[in-house]
């Protein structure tokens, strides 16, 4: 009974509560002036339809993927009454123009600092299909290229929690931390019993969460006892009645004196580091960073704090001392971020070029498999042109309606050739990219929507490192425990669930 109470209580429940209330009061006011009588009706009818109308046109005009358009003109046409009232709660894709307009303000402020780390950072002798891909990155953004800079790779999540809490100890200045999911267990207590060592020793140290990711997973009070620490604690677009709950930070940072980073798939919470198994083995990856390019992630970091803290850009204060590697068989690294303050999709357009300039092989380690049209042809091709594109996925799923949504997708590119497979053991949460032994991506970004389009990204593209074959060896080593799916499996299937797939598929882009 305490439980369902805290539930009733949760800040989700409160938000959910107050939204259906304005959605019930509009529909209410409506129907009541309908109920007057039939002549008032018919004109209120009639305005409803023509205001559903006039939002179809202004949501068809604009730059947005077009089935992601005709996922929301549907319901919008089909129930004009709250439609459109629907729409403008969670169906926007871009930040407010006040947010984007700060962004785009810090974006310049911080250009500066972060082309200073690569001035004097050596040659830039990438393969032409590689080079291609490294000058639309910088091109679209601000992100530059690396070299002297080591990668490692971890291949579960363990090991890369293990390498950050031994990293996180050998800070000197600073630490920043970003994560979607921070929830209470074994594995925050680990990482906070560090910052609390390292706070008490005066380093700067900052944490940024998202409000929607860790309803229920982290309390007010476990807030205070770290903002009590000394440690500075923000929420990500903090959950309201009215919030866009779509554009969340997806992202996973964390940064060491500017000098060594992380990312990849992980989350502070038990499950992905195997400590509780709530839907199997979890298999994610993640990726370490020493050297230069841990800068690029210092500053997509502090980006995002000076808007939460509301202060000014001082990238400048947290350039670190310049260190030298051996850096001779490193490759190159070039971190990289997207979200929808922009109407660049730069994760998923570098995933397309990946993918269109495979000569060889594309593998795919993915949570979530919710495809554009664009991204469906160009797995397509690649496979009908003799490519050998695979595509892991979990068996044992998180959300069943997403994982019977992805399986929707299974088909069309079954039949072009592309090899999918099933983690047999539990839930592949790993996000990465590996082609023909020289290119990579590794980060946050799921091949689906929400993350190309609604949430923010991170990640990195890697181009000739050694770890690029560490993942390609825990890519084909992953897949001696996954099932294969045949075309004959995936459309062998009852006739409700073809529809209930067909239905799905029209509404995948709101989910």
């Amino acid at each position: 009974m305490k439980r369902f109470f805290k539930l009733l209580t949760s800040k989700l429940a409160l938000a959910a509560f107050f939204f259906i209330l304005q959605a019930a009061i509009i529909v209410f006011l409506i129907l009541s002036i309908m109920s007057f009588n039939s002549t008032v009706s018919f004109w209120v009818t009639l305005c409803l339809q023509i205001l559903s109308v006039l939002v179809c046109i202004y949501i068809i005009n604009r730059d947005d993927k077009s089935d992601y358009k005709l996922a929301w003109v549907v319901p919008i046409l089909l129930f004009p009454i709250f439609g459109g009232f629907l729409y403008l709660t969670m169906g926007r894709q871009s930040v407010n123009r006040k947010l984007k307009k700060k962004m785009k303000k810090i974006d310049e402020e911080t250009e500066a600092a972060l082309r200073q780390t690569v001035e004097n950072a050596g040659s830039r002798e990438l393969k032409p299909t590689n080079a291609k891909i490294s000058r639309y990155i910088i091109n679209q953004s601000n992100f530059p290229l690396y070299d002297k800079t080591q990668t490692t790779y971890y291949p579960l999540g363990e090991n890369m929690a293990d390498a950050m809490v031994e990293e996180l100890e050998k800070a000197e200045k600073y630490i920043f931390i970003e994560f979607f999911i921070i929830a209470k267990g074994v594995f925050l207590q680990r990482v906070l019993d560090v910052l609390k060592r390292k706070a008490e020793q005066g380093l700067e140290i900052r944490i940024i969460y998202d409000d929607v990711g860790c309803v229920g997973k982290i309390s007010n009070k476990k807030i205070r006892e770290i903002r009590n620490a000394g440690i500075k604690i923000h929420a990500f677009n903090k959950l309201r009645a009215s919030v866009n709950a779509n554009n969340r930070d997806h992202r996973k940072i964390v940064v060491i004196d500017g000098v060594t980073a992380f990312t990849g798939g992980l989350n502070i919470a038990d499950e992905y580091i195997n400590v509780t198994h709530p839907y199997g083995h979890w298999k994610d990856t993640g990726m370490k960073f020493t050297g230069p390019a841990a800068w690029s992630f210092t500053v997509m970091f502090l980006r995002f704090w000076q808007i939460l803290a509301g202060i000014e850009p001082d990238p400048y204060k947290f350039v670190p001392d310049s260190r030298e590697h051996d850096s001779s068989d490193d490759g190159y690294v070039q971190p990289l971020c997207s979200g929808p303050d922009t109407r660049t999709q730069l994760i998923k357009n570098s995933f397309l070029h990946i993918i269109n300039k495979a000569q060889q092989y594309v593998y795919i380690n993915t949570p979530y498999l919710i495809l554009d049209d664009e991204t469906v042809t160009a797995l397509s091709l690649a496979a009908k042109s003799g490519i050998d594109v695979r595509i892991t996925m979990p068996h044992i799923p998180d959300k069943k309606l997403i994982f019977t949504m992805s399986r929707s997708f299974y088909v069309p590119l079954l039949k072009a050739g592309v090899k999918i497979y099933e983690y047999t053991p539990g839930f592949v949460h790993a996000k990465s990219v590996v082609s023909d032994d020289h290119t990579a991506y590794i980060g946050s970004c799921n091949f689906d929507y929400r993350s190309f389009f609604l949430h923010y990204e991170v990640g990195a593209v890697l181009y000739d490192t050694p770890s690029i074959e560490d993942m390609k060896n825990d890519y084909l080593e992953t897949i001696t425990k996954c099932h294969s799916v045949s075309y004959k499996e995936a459309t062998d299937v009852r006739i409700f669930t073809k529809i209930g797939r067909a239905l799905l598929r029209l509404f995948a882009p709101m989910l």
